[in-house]
This record gives C-alpha cells, structure tokens and sequence, in this order.
C-alpha cells in the first residue's frame, strides 16, 4: 500500500534552519549564531516541540483512514484456534475409560515459553480393546502394514496405499451383437436397457459407453436427440472390429457405471435390446440397374436426374436395386425414398389407370412380391405380411415405399453382380404413349391423347429401423469377475443387477483387534498423507462445533455424496456383516474418525494366519484419481483445540438505555460466542425468525409460574439492516466490546440486574497453537486410569488476530469486490483476506472446463536459512477453511478447487571463477544461499515479494545472480536440471499454478588455466 503524503515534510533541521535564517530580518542585532549561543539553544528546544507536533500531525491522515475504515465497518479479524490430535494411553489392566468433552492438555510447563493448552471437543472413549493388525488385500495380494497402528516416533516408513494400489474398480455391462457391423454412415445404434417402474435414474444414459475399434475402447457420445426412457442412441459410422471378451468373439460394445447411484435399485435391469436404424440423408444404393429389354441392363447414375423405366417405359421394364449394408440384415423394416425430378425441368408422370408396379425380392427359388401398387397407393391384400406401404402411387409422385425384408431373401447374380436384390418390374399398365400421325380428311394429324410421361427422380435413397431385440451376448463384470447375463436379459420382467460387487474380490483394508472392544462408540482416526495437514473435523451436531470452519465441515459431511463406494463390516462367524460406521474419511478421501459400536454378533476368526475380531473397510464401487495413503492409524485418539472454554460469564446489567456497551473478562477471543439476555416473558415467534434455531431457554424450566426467558441473540456485523425488535449485537474481537442497539436500528435489552451473560465463549487461538508432534503431553488435571497423553501429529490451522497494518492492505479489495469473488483479483484478495496465515494466492481459471476456477495458495513462512530447503504448503485445514469462505461468496455454478502450489524441482550445477578473497565453503554457501532465496516463493523474484507463478527459470538470470556474489570473478557454466524429465535444460518453463523449488545445487570452481 502506498504510504499516505505528509503534511508537513519538515525535519528538526528544517525547522532550525529556517528559524536562524529569520534572526537577521526579525533581531538583526542577534549577530552570533553559534550553537553555544543560548539563544540557538532556545530555537532549537522549540524547533525540538514543533518536530513532536508536524509527527503527529502526520500522522492525522492515516487516524482518519483508521476511522474511515472502522466506519465502513472493516474490522480486525479475530483469532483460529489450532486443531491437534490427542491420544490417551490407559494404565495396564484397566479395560474402559471415558475422556470427558472439554478436557485440557497442554505442553509441559517451562519458564522460558509460554505453556499452550487445548481443549478436547468431544467426549472419547479410550479402551484397552484396540487394533494391533492391520493388512491391505486386493486381487489375492496381501501387504501388512501393522506398524502403521499407533507408532513410536520414527517407527514407520513411507505412506501405504489403503487399497493396495486399486485406483479403480470399474464395473461394466458389455454387450455383443452381430446387428453391430451395419452402423455405418448415417446409421442410429439404439441401446435398451428395461428398468423397474421405481423411480430410479434413467440407467442407459447413465452409464459411459465405448466399443472396440479394432486397438482400443473408443468413447462413446450419445447422439443429441430426443430418446425414451431406458434408451441411449449413438450416431454413426462405428467401425466395430471383431475381439473376444471372457472367450466369447463378437462385436463388443460395453457401458462403464461412472457414478455411484445413491440406491442399488437404480442399476437394476430386467431387459436389453438393440436396434440399428439409418437417419439423416439415407444410404445410397449401392447398384442400380434399368433393365428395358431382356438381358440388357443400364447402369443407373444416381448423381442426376435418372429415367427408372427409361424413357419409353412398358411392361416388363424392371429396376434393379441393391443396398449391401441394409437388405442383409433380416427382420429390417426397410423404406425406399423416390424424390420425382423438378416438373419444371421434367413433367409429372403420367400413369394409366391400369398401371400395376410389382415390388420383388429373390427367395433362392423364384421372385415373390413384396407388395404391388398402382396410381391409388399399395394395392389390397398385397404384402400384407410384411407390411407394404406405397406412399409414391406407382411412381407417380414423390414418396416412400416400405417394407419389412423377408426373412427368405437371398442373393442372386444380376449384371455380374451376386446380390440382394429388390426389384419394381412393370406388371401391367404404362405411363402414356407415344404420339402418332393419323390420316384424317387427306390431312396428317398427329394425335397425343396419352401423353408419355415415365417417371424421372432426382434422388433415391434407402434407411430402414428394425424393432428391438435382444442382444446375443450380455456380460457383466465386476471386481474383475464375468458374468453371464445373456438368458436373463432376454426375459422380461425378471430383474437382475449387472453391477453388484463380490465381496471377497473387491479390495478392502482389514484392521484386527486381539480383543473384542466394549459395546461403545469408539473411533479410529486415520492420518492421510497430507502435507502435515489433519484434514478432517468433528462431524457431530453443531454445538460441539468449536469455529466456523468447525461448523462448516460438520455440514458439508451432512451432505456427502461421495465419488467412491467404501462399506464397513465385521465378521458374524458365517459372512461378513454390514456395519454402521460415522466415516469422516469420506472413503478415505481426507484425513478422519471412523466411529462405530462394536457389534454383539462379532466373533472371532483367522484371517492372514491371524486370530482377530477382523474389521474391514472394502471399496465396493468408483475410484480415486490418486489412490488413497495412510500415513498414521491413530487409537484411543479424538481432536483437540488450541482454546478454553468459559461456560458462563455475567457480562453486565442492562439499564434500558440506547447503545449499552458490555466487556468480555477474558480473551483473546474466538469466533461463535454466545450473548443471552434475561427477557420478562416469551418473545412473539415473528421476532425470532432470525434467531438460531432455539433461541429461547426457560430460566427456571421447572417452575411454570415463572416466565422469564433466556433469549440468544445474533450477532451482526452492524445494525443497518436491524429494526427496532431486531435482538442483535455487534462485536469487536480485539477489545471484546459487545455493542447493543438504540431501540430504532437494533432492540435495546430490557432493564434487569445480571441479565446479559455470555455461555459459552471461547479464548485462545493464535499462531503459538501451531505446536509439533508429542509436545501436549501434560493433562490438566488427572484422570482417572489415564497414564500418558501425547500428540502424534503437529497440530495445524492456527492463526494470529490481524493486525492493524493487513487491515488496511485488506481494506481496498474489500471495498472494491464488496466482499464478492467474481475476477482473477477477488479470488486472491478474498483467500488472503480469509486467513492471516497465508502470504500468497494465485487463482488460475482452468481454460479446460469452463466455469471452473483453481486457486493455489501459499501460507507464511520464517524466512530462516533452514526454511529455503522447504516446500511451503498450507494445511488441510487452512485449504477447507478458504474454500468454504469463497463458496459463500463465489458466483453461482462456478466450481471452486482450493489447492496447494505445485513446486517443479530443479537443480543447480555452477562452474565459476573465484577471486583469491574469501573460502571456498563461505562463497559455495552465500551462492547456495543467493539462488535459493531468489527462486523462494515468498522472497523470490527481482523484487524480492516472491517468485511469481508460471514465470520461467531462465538461465540468463541465474549467472548474473551468482556474478553479484562477493568474490565471484565470473561464471564459467551454468547447468540446469529439470528434476521430474531428469534432463538438462536452457530455461524451466512452469505452468500457470507452479512454482521452482531448487532441490541441489552443486558449486564448483575452476582455476584460470583450466578455462579454454
């Protein structure tokens, strides 16, 4: 921000100064000035004063930015309690103990530190009963990862893949039908799939389909036209190829289940069926003959106008037609399009009233009629049976003739050409004839009664549909496993599921308990790799929420549709049973407890040549785009914040007057207080619409002949929206001043002694939560059969109240985006704005996925010389808490991804020339110092604020960066290595949300006569 101008730019100097310069002209006899003068020493105590006042003077202007700003109601942000992960130990023998809600657990007491206490947010239960085995399975394969369960310090290794590396277990309905080599061009594949009347989604369309092409599966996308329900339709040309699936040769195509149904109902089937139809502008066919005069046959050109009968049709003229990929499918209803030639170029036909067209096809035998027609339409009793329909009249006009094709038709050799054939051979009648010249009174009269006029068309073109029928071949696969679906698809009305899961395929982690735990709700925590970040947060009601961001994820885990189908079961002695588990994991998807109550029915058994009480968690359906890592399974644990909770404090007594102000005793404090006050009677319901959910508490709730209430009020940022009945507050964090309204804009509280309480509110927070592994070691005060109490992962998400100086930088972008995110800018500024622990923000619109918006963020670091050897990610913590601030004030249908930086690894190789001044290991040092602090995220850069996102590492830089070292004569070689490629490169490129981390750097000298 740039520094408001002074009012007054005068220095002591100035002003002494100016005040000598003034003697000659005000008290000329005043001849010595020298500084022994007291006089002088006089001028310059007042110059001395006037310096004190032009300082506060100068100030005057950032006071009034101050105040502005507090008018517009920009306050300081309050501070976030840390979370960590506490774990109990019980003492030896003891079976069970609960740990209250609300316990404290702090670092041990030192003189030199300040001592930091957390408070647990619910009640846990801790037993003797825990897992001590623990073993990932998937496709026959075991791993163990045992060590993995409560480990000493150092006492495991790299993170385990939960599901033994399964990234996907995809389940498919793959379908083969011969029907699959006519989808040409201008061909519709219709797929069916019959669902139950329940309800349920529309299963066709809900799947992702692909069919094989010869070297892979090729996508599917479903033609956008108007289907029914249980179909999904795709346009051709699909060039099928033959394959096998589970022994079976065909052409496959086959659906994906992409997306987890809410029920099992919605994937249910009772029929499959295809259909192959033409759309569009037809096919062509692929011969066509005009045969006028026995053997003698004219090769029609179907680019242009064409006479089907020549030009001087009679009987026994035929037309020969052959389409190879339609009238070899059997059971097709086929149609013929005939579009007449324009009569403007060519006159209407001219058919006689005896004219009858037979329409033929080839049994093997003979020519049999497909149907006849003449002038008026398709002639009485004429194909019948396969559904002739003449819409041209004999060729008369423009139309369609349809058919079904016989099930007899067979190939014959016309014209050297073995084919299909359909033929229209002129049975009887003609169209007109020719005029002739008549004698009539000595006089040559030529007469034209019948005009000849034989059909011309200007296009012919053949689709044809077929109806539904089932499909040859249905498999159905899952966990790797095929099904044979074929027989019950073809049955109606017996309903089948093709995408149910098999258990003991399907990969699954199994966690064994050498005792069966007590019928309690216990909860396993599971640490994911996530940079440092713990990642998930309390999901019981909202009252055991301990801030906002608290609150927040306890509502988002409500509302969980998860991308993955993992399922809980306990082993009953026979099958393994469903259990009823709280996941916070969210299918291991985040950090998280798994609570649950130990079942009656749960018994021992061997698995892994192991006799547990065995609980597994088994992926039934979907996947993960990284395959989920544990780094830690943590027992006997439950989360714990950075804070001290006051459960009730006398605030003040009301004396009716307008904007009474009331202290806070204590703070810091933190978010989500709670301000009741003591009202004589229940308010009207009207005046607690805004309220919380229950607002009002009886104050005496066992004697009915008492009706004061307690009534808790909501606080506001200010009262301009409040009207006189409005029961609001406003509150300054950093001076804990509860403010109330005027009676007009806000209700003033009614008068009463010790009526205004705060129960509960909370204190603490701060960055000093931020605490690292196994330092909260110390209870608060001794619980019963509890020996030990330690924090196995550090604790994350704390941050500072704001200072004065971040406000002001904040306060502009506020004004400017009015708190709403809608460009690149108020994206970052609002992330800022959301913590103080983060220094950096970057937001990439993702140019793939329209309306999608991608913000990478950078927390603060000590800028120490151990901290340039790091990555600077935020905590999961961190990421879940800006991501809810934005999504309340992002634009609706943008999707907001919250992220880490990603950091591309390089390294340095430096050949220089050094001066004869200095050591070897001081100058490596201050040029490894030098080249790490110039690419650092938050000090990089030319400017010193940070290497900027997708700015390329150019090699240019880097030698005159290492040339400005002390003692550096010149470079020789710079050499830089793309880590990731393992190659060396002239400059990094960087994508739009990357950042170089520099990983090794490698300084070597060399001496004047080695250069060349």
């Amino acid at each position: 921000m740039i520094p408001p101008p002074k009012l007054d730019d005068r220095t002591f100097n100035d002003i002494v100064e100016e005040a000598i310069s003034m003697i000659p002209r005000y008290a000329p006899e005043w001849t010595n000035h020298n500084p022994s003068d007291p006089g002088i020493t006089l001028i310059e105590l007042a110059a001395w004063m006037t310096d004190l006042l032009i300082y506060r003077l100068n100030q005057v202007p950032d006071k009034n930015y101050v105040a502005f700003l507090n008018l517009l109601g920009i306050k300081l942000r309050a501070p976030r309690a840390a979370r960590a992960l506490i774990r109990f130990a019980l003492v030896e023998g003891t079976v069970k103990q609960r740990v209250p809600r609300a316990t404290q657990v702090s670092t041990p007491q030192a003189t030199e530190e300040h001592t930091v206490t957390f408070e647990t947010a619910r009640d846990a239960v801790v037993c003797a009963a825990r897992p001590d085995r623990c073993f990932s399975s998937f496709n026959n394969n075991y791993s163990e990862n045992s060590r993995y369960i409560d480990p000493t310090p150092g006492g495991f290794g790299p993170p385990f893949e939960v599901f033994a590396g399964a990234q996907r277990i995809d389940r498919f309905l793959y379908l083969s039908d011969p029907r699959f080599a006519n989808t040409g061009e201008a061909s519709l594949l219709r797929i069916f799939l019959g669902t139950p009347e329940h309800g349920g989604r529309d299963l066709a369309r809900f799947l992702e389909w692909e069919y094989w092409e010869g070297t892979r599966w090729k996508e599917l996308e479903p033609a956008l036209i108007e289907v029914d329900r249980g179909e999904v339709a795709f346009l051709g040309p699909l060039r099928f190829e033959p394959t096998s699936v589970h022994h079976v040769e065909g052409l496959w195509m086959r659906g994906r289940l992409a997306e987890i149904p809410a029920s099992e109902k919605d994937t249910e089937i009772d029929t499959i069926r295809a259909r192959v139809e033409i759309v569009g502008e037809g096919l062509l066919p692929t011969h066509a003959y005009a045969n006028l005069d026995n053997n003698a046959f004219l090769s029609l050109d179907l680019s242009k106008n064409l006479y089907p009968f020549g030009k001087e049709p009679k009987v026994d003229c035929i037309l020969y037609l052959a389409c190879d990929e339609l009238l070899q499918t059997a059971d097709a209803y086929i149609s013929i399009e005939m579009l007449l030639a324009d009569s403007s170029v060519i006159p209407r036909p001219n058919p006689s009233d005896q004219l009858v067209l037979a329409f033929e096809y080839w049994d093997g035998k003979r020519w049999r009629h497909l149907g006849r027609s003449a002038p008026r339409g398709a002639l009485p009793g004429s194909g019948d049976e396969l559904g002739f329909h003449d819409d041209t009249k004999a060729m008369s006009q423009s139309g369609t003739v349809s058919f079904r094709r016989p099930k007899d038709m067979e190939a014959l050799e016309i014209n050297g050409q073995a084919k299909r054939w359909i033929r229209v051979r002129i049975e009887k009648g003609d169209y007109g004839e020719q005029g002739t010249y008549t004698l009539e009174n000595e006089k040559w009269v030529f007469k034209d009664d019948r005009q000849l006029r034989p059909p011309a068309l200007r296009a012919m073109t053949f689709r044809y549909r077929e109806d539904y029928r089932d499909v040859k071949h249905a498999l159905a696969f899952n966990d790797f496993q095929f099904t044979d679906v074929t027989e019950v698809a073809r049955t109606e009305y017996t309903i089948f599921q093709p995408f149910q899961a098999k258990p003991e395929e399907s990969p699954a982690l199994y966690l064994g308990f050498a005792a069966k735990p007590p019928n309690d709700m216990l909860g396993i925590y599971f640490a994911l790799d996530e940079e440092l970040g713990l990642g998930s947060l309390p999901t019981d009601e909202a009252e055991i929420a301990t801030n906002e961001l608290d609150k927040y994820e306890a509502m988002r885990r409500l509302s969980w549709e998860s991308g993955q189908r993992v399922v809980w079961e306990h082993w009953d002695g026979r099958d393994w049973r469903s259990l009823s588990v709280n996941d916070e994991t969210q299918g291991f998807t985040s950090s998280g407890f798994a609570f649950f109550n130990a079942p009656d029915d749960w018994v021992i058994s061997s698995k892994f040549t192991e006799e547990r009480f065995w609980l597994r968690a088994r992926l039934e359906q979907g996947g993960y785009v990284k395959p989920p890592r544990v780094r830690m399974i943590v027992t006997n644990a439950i989360d714990a914040y950075n804070q001290e909770t006051i459960a009730d404090e006398i605030l003040g007594s009301s004396d009716g007057s307008p904007l009474q102000q009331f202290k806070f005793l204590r703070g810091p404090l933190l978010e989500d207080e709670v301000v009741e006050v003591r009202e004589r009677q229940q308010p009207p319901a009207d005046e607690l619409t805004d309220l919380s959910a229950e607002p009002v508490r009886k104050d005496q709730p066992d004697n009915p002949q008492h009706n004061e209430v307690w009534v808790r009020y909501k606080r506001v940022d200010s009262f301009f929206a409040s009207g006189p009945r409005s029961r609001h507050y406003t509150l300054d964090y950093v001076s804990g001043t509860v403010t109330f309204g005027d009676g007009r804009r806000g209700m003033v509280p009614p008068e009463a002694k010790d009526n205004i309480h705060a129960r509960p509110y909370r204190i603490g927070g701060g960055a000093l939560g931020n605490v690292n592994a196994n330092t909260l070691t110390s209870l608060g005060r001794a619980l019963a059969y509890i020996e030990a109490v330690t924090n196995p992962l550090p604790a994350t998400g704390g941050a500072d109240r704001e200072t004065i100086a971040e406000a002001k930088d904040r306060a502009p972008y506020t004004i400017k985006s009015r708190d709403r995110a809608v460009t690149s800018e108020d994206y970052e500024t609002l992330a800022l704005r959301a913590s103080t622990t983060l220094a950096r923000a970057r937001c990439v619109p993702d140019r793939s996925n329209r309306g999608h918006v991608t913000l990478a963020l950078v927390p603060k670091g000590e800028l120490r010389g151990e901290e340039f050897t790091r990555r600077l990610v935020p905590s999961n913590e961190v990421l879940r808490y800006v991501k809810r601030y934005l999504d309340e004030r992002k634009l609706v249908g943008t999707v907001l991804n919250v992220v880490r930086p990603r950091y591309k690894d390089l390294s340095l190789r430096v050949v220089l020339i050094r001066r004869t001044v200095g050591t070897s290991d001081r100058l490596r040092k201050d040029i490894e110092g030098k080249l790490r602090r110039f690419l650092h995220a938050l000090v990089g850069g030319r400017d010193g604020k940070g290497w900027e996102f997708g700015r390329p590492v150019l090699k240019a830089e880097l030698i005159h960066l290492v040339e400005e070292v002390p003692g550096v004569e010149g470079v020789d070689t710079l050499e830089i290595r793309d880590e990731l490629r393992n190659v060396g490169v002239e400059h990094l490129r960087l994508e739009d949300d990357e950042l170089p981390f520099l990983v090794h750097v490698n300084v070597a000298e060399k001496v004047r006569d080695d250069i060349k």
